[in-house]
């Protein structure tokens, strides 16, 4: 299997550095429904000279329109999708259900590719997927190699190998909408995990503010053969937010080590391309679940670490005076030990003359612009590098030449795919006077001059007798480089769109409250004011009857209860039931995909009023879900902050105690910490309630027939009366 590497661009400098360094795919953002909103994207017109660009030099490229879609942009994104494969992108990469299922319908020849976001990590959830026409799923950061390697499938696999990490799974992240209204989902993240926060057992402080939920930089260099090794098809890198020096080095390293593997080479980094690979942007570096490394988290800084450049020995109210381990550049960036930085715009040698270079083991003196006042490292942060700012990547290609006395004049061109000719509208005659050489004829079509392509054989076939004209042969040759140029650029699937009738979707509706509890004073509670359906998290509050929800992160998928909460797609296509918030439906399309699976649907509680009004007023399914109480689930970790904090590493009690435990924000807001101990993942709980009880009357003239309540630390007579409250507004 030829694997490919697929490199992340923001700009058009960076679609040029992906494409000199070696990416076999780039992919990019337009500027709608991108999951990096805040990115530069590109607009449609720049996406259609990208995709000429990427053609040209055998690249291909991949766009995303990976966010959430409410119903009233429905319309607006399936036209913009549609632009985007008349443009000739080589595949989407989606998630929003509703809108995949819309584009795979109508737009048969187009190829979608599963987002990271739609939180794919188990077996089942692959089989849901390639049902909605997917060609290749893009799994969770959180699973092992060893684990992606052994599902059997037909789909494409898809793993991300370097750059920046989500702490949460991927579409399972609600931080930054609740507390910012900015939705991981519509491609807006805050970066709440980026920030400080302290930890509380109970009400003991055990840690002082730190960067607790900060992931450092993915890197998978050190088992990159295991993964060329592996059954999966695409190496993605993350960074579209990035420098092109970035994408660049990032590229290049990688490329090399696929090119080594696959010429039976040792795979080893350049010492310098490394050194600089860390300078442009790392976090400090690990390898990742998928190479399970659980030492994920640097809770010293959130931002880019840089490398040792040399220490600061002396100083004064005028000079820094610096010692190199690395050689360093004018106009090259550096932080020192009191986290301040500076560009270097004046270097010194020891005799005070300016110079543009320091080399390693030298001392160099440099302006103390910044009042520095202590000792210690110099970190390079932005190196210079010496980078092509335009494309000089050549395509091989072959001529041949065929030249007969009575016949037309024909060049005919060859690349790795395709083979283009082209005639002379005159037939040659025999030559009167002086015959044409091979070697002129040669030199002629050697003159490709600052095209696209190199040569690499040029073959003649002529009669020695011939009479060639020079500008027509210069002419012809012009002619078949610009019809291969051409003809690589517009290597596009076919555009085909056909016509697509929704199906009616109808169940019996049912008329529900249902309550999800955490204790045994909560249950006794719901079980006294006769509340059908009681929905507990912990197996060991299961009574018959109850319903039991499914861990969001449990790959093998077994239970034996009667009935279960479905949070993902595997326990979805599994077992039926109710489905949970998780599953983000925000569009008719994508509940009515949903309920083909489910007796109840929960919509996003990303959605507003008017949100669910549009979804309600566009579907025939009336047995919906709403949230309407109760502090949500913000995060779904992987990684155990007490486990690391509480446990130092050592076998996990945590889950067993009966100590709660909670993260302070700087604004002194308490998120509670729960763990699962069945699949060690910790949950972050919302500080803030969603309380929209007072809303169920207009909820119900909308159609919604089921209401979910989720409680904390509600004790017997507060749940009694959220109850109360709930059903004198229902009846009224």
């Amino acid at each position: 299997m030829k694997h490919e590497l697929l490199v992340p661009v923001g700009n058009m400098p960076s679609l040029i550095c992906a494409i000199n360094a070696g990416a076999d795919a780039v992919y990019l953002g337009g500027k709608k429904f991108g999951a990096r909103a805040y990115a530069q994207n590109f607009t449609l017109e720049e996406i259609d000279t990208a995709t000429k660009m990427c053609h040209l030099y055998g690249v291909k490229i991949y766009i995303t329109v990976n966010t959430l879609v409410y119903e009233d942009e429905l319309e607006e994104a399936f036209n913009y999708v549609k632009e985007l494969h008349q443009i000739g992108v080589d595949a989407l990469i989606m998630q929003d259900i509703g809108l995949i299922d819309l584009v795979h319908k109508r737009l048969p020849n187009l190829e979608i590719h599963a987002s990271t976001q739609m939180h794919n990590h188990s077996k089942e959830s692959i089989e849901f997927l390639k049902s909605l026409g997917i060609k290749r799923i893009v799994f969770a950061r959180e699973l092992p190699l060893n684990y992606i390697n052994s599902i059997d499938t037909e789909l494409e696999k898809e793993v991300f190998i370097h750059g920046s990490l989500c702490i949460s799974y991927s579409g399972q992240c609600y931080f930054s909408k609740r507390v910012l209204n900015r939705s991981g989902n519509r491609g807006e993240c805050a970066g709440m995990c980026r920030l400080t926060y302290s930890l509380y057992e109970n009400s003991n402080l055990i840690k002082e503010p730190a960067y607790l939920l900060s992931p450092k930089d993915l890197c998978s260099i050190p088992y990159f053969k295991s993964l060329m090794a592996s059954n999966i098809k695409c190496f993605k890198i993350e960074g579209r937010m990035k420098s092109s020096e970035y994408v660049y080095m990032v590229t290049k390293i990688y490329r090399n080590l696929i090119d080594q593997y696959e010429n039976n080479q040792e795979l080893k980094v350049n010492e310098e391309d490394y050194y600089y690979l860390q300078a442009i942007f790392n976090r400090d570096y690990t390898e990742g679940y998928l190479h399970n490394d659980y030492d994920i988290i640097n809770m010293d800084a959130p931002n880019h670490q840089g490398i040792k450049v040399g220490d600061v020995i002396a100083f004064n109210n005028k000079k820094i005076k610096i010692k190199l381990c690395h050689d360093l550049r004018q106009f090259e960036s550096i932080r020192f030990q009191n986290n301040t930085g500076l560009t270097i715009n004046f270097m010194y040698d020891n005799k005070d003359n300016l110079i543009n270079k320091g080399h390693k083991g030298e001392y160099i003196y440099l302006d103390n612009i910044i009042n520095l006042k202590e000792l210690g490292e110099v970190m390079l942060t932005k190196p210079l590098l010496d980078i092509p700012n335009t494309i000089i990547k050549k395509i091989p290609i072959n001529i041949k030449c065929i030249a007969k006395c009575q016949q037309q004049l024909e060049i005919i061109v060859t690349d790795d795919e395709n083979t283009v000719n082209i005639l002379s509208d005159n037939v040659l005659e025999v030559a009167s006077k002086v015959k044409m050489s091979l070697e002129r004829v040669k030199e002629s079509l050697s003159k490709i001059g600052n095209t696209s392509f190199i040569i690499n054989n040029i073959d003649i076939d002529m009669d020695p007798d011939v009479f060639i004209p020079m500008s027509i042969l210069n002419n012809l040759r012009r002619l078949v480089l610009d019809k291969l140029k051409n003809t690589r650029e517009n290597k596009c699937p076919k555009f085909i769109l056909k016509d697509y009738k929704e199906a009616n979707i109808k169940q019996d509706i049912t008329h529900n409250l249902n309550i999800l509890v955490r204790n045994k004073e909560q249950i006794r509670a719901c079980i006294d004011a006769n509340i059908q359906n009681i929905i507990v998290k912990d197996e060991k509050l299961y009574e018959k009857g109850f319903i039991y929800k499914v861990p969001r992160d449990n790959i093998n998928h077994e239970y034996s209860f009667d009935k279960l909460l479905l949070t993902d797609y595997a326990s979805m296509l599994k077992y039926r039931g109710m489905t949970d918030y998780f599953l983000n439906i925000t569009n008719h399309y994508s509940l009515n995909i949903i309920s083909k699976y489910t007796n109840c649907t929960m919509l996003s509680i990303e959605c507003n009023l008017d949100n669910l009004k549009d979804i309600m007023n566009h579907s025939n399914n009336k047995n919906v879900e709403v949230f309407i109480y109760g502090n949500i689930e913000l995060m779904l970790l992987k990684y155990c902050p007490l486990n690391k904090l509480v446990n130092k590493d050592k076998v996990c009690q945590v889950c067993s105690n009966n100590n709660h435990y909670y993260l302070k924000d700087r604004n002194n807001c308490y998120y509670k910490l729960e763990n699962n101990s069945t699949t060690h993942s910790t949950t972050i709980l919302d500080t803030n309630k969603i309380d929209l009880i007072d809303n169920i009357k207009e909820l119900n003239d909308m159609g919604i027939t089921n209401y979910r309540i989720e409680l904390l630390d509600e004790d017997y007579n507060e749940v009694m009366e959220l109850i109360e409250r709930v059903r004198k507004i229902w009846k009224s």
